[in-house]
């Protein structure tokens, strides 16, 4: 497992080199979810993170996430 990022402001990143990574992305993301963190990419959250914002979301926060998004990329580019 590699930890880096901006340590300053807590935003870590995890990097786990396995043969089973959705199984320790999991782990990772209950353990950060559990501990009051949040799920997110660089830049937003990503296709990769979608599966585990419900850890730390709730559906009122997801549902509102999908309207800003549709409003401000309503032809699904970015």
């Amino acid at each position: 497992i590699y930890v880096f990022g901006h340590l300053g402001d807590g935003n870590l990143h995890y990097q786990v080199r396995t043969v089973d990574p959705a199984a320790a992305y999991d782990i990772v993301y209950r353990g950060v979810a559990a501990a009051g963190g949040s799920v997110s990419a660089e830049h937003g959250i990503g296709v990769d993170k979608k599966e585990w914002l419900h850890l730390v979301r709730s559906d009122a926060e997801i549902a509102a996430m999908r309207r800003l998004k549709a409003a401000l990329d309503p032809n699904n580019i970015l």
